[in-house]
């Protein structure tokens, strides 16, 4: 591992970083190019309310950050899922400022490409001395197949700080202080701070990292090494400790996850060969027996390049990284795997839903072999041979992992009646089916939601009958007791014409509903209703 500190390598590396940052936004164009259009009304719209949310609390009740508006009365419910705390952080301005929640969620999303591309950019140059190879090494961790298998995740596209801690631990092992300690433990936390799922994971990939990284080197001096350790503990773990007060709060008011859905989020070896739908190049590849968030196919130019860097490099150089893979592998494969079952026995396990996304980690591993494979490739004949072949593999890498952007608009506005609607209000909102869209248009009043979705939802049998028997007068009185105060009812996203005038004529004889406000949105009419 190495420096390159001379004047033109300077140059050449700021140039070749300016480059790997273009390339890493050239497939996602089309997405930037309309910031209000989303892969599905899902997920996008889940973390634009999860960002202004924060950015709320942040402003209004900082004591109460982790409080979301959904699952009323519960409290800590912006704990039931990833809470995007960094992502958060970085949103609040521009959503104080009255930019619009979905507007920032997507551009918090499409920048983690570029990031993702000059981390693995740096830590490529990092290992090998080699810009170029660095180049490509950057070009491959913006277009990990995990991008397109997750494109709806805001989370999980924020993995830039795991090639630099990995690159930053091996560096702090060969030559440890307290310095590169504090580095490792800020890059740690703000992993975590990014998405706690992949924070955990990072951290739980770094024992086997470390192990055979203090295996396979000469330590200089193990008091600095211990020191360096300790530095990064002081950082990262309070860190996870605050953010651990919530979440414990939360899961001891959700539960944890049954084994039926840990079952389903684990992998096989057999999906690391399922290509996404969003990798055009592979659109001729069978998904018929694809599972989701189990498309984990590496992509042939990234296992390609890493098998030359394993074949190229000296006898265990790439031990640590690849004894970080191999675990990472491993535990992807959740409770089909060898030692998944032993992680799950800890504590912050037992939240894991999808163990499958330890793939990210295993994917990181073999960018960074493939990073040496690229140096090994590019490092012949004169120097610009060395730039033909370098743009020759990027070329390569950008044609087998080239993602499809398909799109959809995003509602273009939210109905005004919403405007009648005051926080300390308790909403029921039907019909059910379109819990993410209420919570994103509930950024616009903050009112509390009796229902709601996040990555636990709570069981509550009394709630779903009350919502299944609506329009029903002992439903509306079961929504009533629950502490419901308004109700809105929409029939643009009823499934008939008939059933909608069926529950409006049903709601008009309630003596214990009133009207408050009425208008036509998306070609049906929307309700308000005062509870009484």
């Amino acid at each position: 591992m190495r420096w390159t500190t001379d004047r033109a390598s300077s140059r050449d590396v700021l140039l070749l970083a300016a480059v790997t940052v273009f390339l890493s936004t050239i497939w996602i164009w089309p997405h930037a190019a309309h910031l209000r259009q989303v892969p599905d009304r899902g997920d996008p719209a889940f973390s634009a309310w999860r960002l202004a949310r924060f950015a709320h609390q942040l402003r209004h009740d900082p004591a109460h950050l982790f409080d979301g508006n959904i699952f009323y009365p519960r409290p800590y419910t912006l704990a039931y899922s990833d809470a995007t705390l960094l992502e958060g952080a970085v949103a609040a301005p521009f959503i104080w400022a009255g930019v619009e929640p979905l507007l920032v969620a997507n551009g918090l999303f499409l920048i983690a490409f570029p990031l993702c591309g000059l981390a693995f950019f740096h830590a490529g140059w990092r290992l090998t001395g080699n810009p170029m190879a660095g180049t490509v090494t950057g070009v491959l961790g913006a277009w990990y197949p995990f991008h397109a298998e997750h494109y709806s995740h805001l989370e999980l596209q924020w993995f830039m700080f795991v090639p630099l801690v990995f690159v930053a631990l091996v560096d702090t092992i060969i030559d440890p202080n307290w310095r590169r300690g504090l580095r490792i433990g800020a890059l740690l936390a703000l992993q975590c701070l990014a998405s706690m799922y992949l924070g955990l994971m990072l951290a739980t990939v770094l024992v086997p990292l470390t192990a055979v990284a203090l295996l396979r080197y000469r330590i200089p001096s193990f008091p600095r090494l211990l020191s360096a350790l300790a530095a990064a503990a002081a950082v990262a773990l309070p860190v996870a400790a605050l953010l651990s007060v919530p979440y414990n709060q939360a899961r001891a008011a959700h539960g944890e996850r049954v084994v039926q859905e840990v079952r389903a989020g684990s992998a096989t070896p057999g999906d690391y060969l399922k290509t996404s739908r969003r990798l055009a190049t592979y659109a001729w590849h069978t998904r018929q027996f694809n599972r989701p968030e189990r498309e984990l196919y590496p992509g042939t130019s990234t296992l390609s390049l890493a098998t030359i860097g394993l074949l190229a490099l000296p006898s265990g150089s790439a031990l640590p990284v690849l004894a970080a893979g191999l675990a990472a592998f491993d535990w992807s494969l959740g409770l089909n795997g060898l030692t998944y079952r032993s992680l799950s026995a800890l504590s912050p396990f037992r939240s894991i839903r999808v163990p499958a996304r330890f793939a990210v980690l295993t994917g990181a591993a073999l960018i960074l072999l493939a990073g040496y494979g690229a140096h090994r490739v590019v490092t012949r004949g004169t120097r610009t041979w060395q730039l033909v072949l370098t743009m020759g593999l990027v070329a390569t890498v950008l044609l087998d992992l080239r993602v499809k952007t398909e799109l959809v608009d995003y509602y273009a506005n939210i109905p005004s009646l919403y405007e009648h609607i005051t926080p300390d209000a308790v909403l029921a909102e039907l019909p059910t089916g379109h819990e993410i869209d209420y919570m994103y248009f509930s950024t616009q009043h903050w009112a509390h939601l009796l229902s709601g979705y996040s990555g636990f939802i709570p069981a509550d049998a009394g709630l779903s009958e009350d919502l299944s028997l609506f329009p029903a007068p002992q439903a509306i009185e079961g929504l009533r007791a629950r502490g419901a105060t308004h109700l809105t009812y929409n029939c643009a996203f009823e499934r008939s014409v008939e059933r909608c005038r069926h529950n409006q004529a049903e709601l008009a004889g309630n003596p214990h509903v009133e009207i408050m406000a009425t208008e036509i949105w998306l070609g049906g009419s929307v309700q308000l209703y005062r509870l009484r």
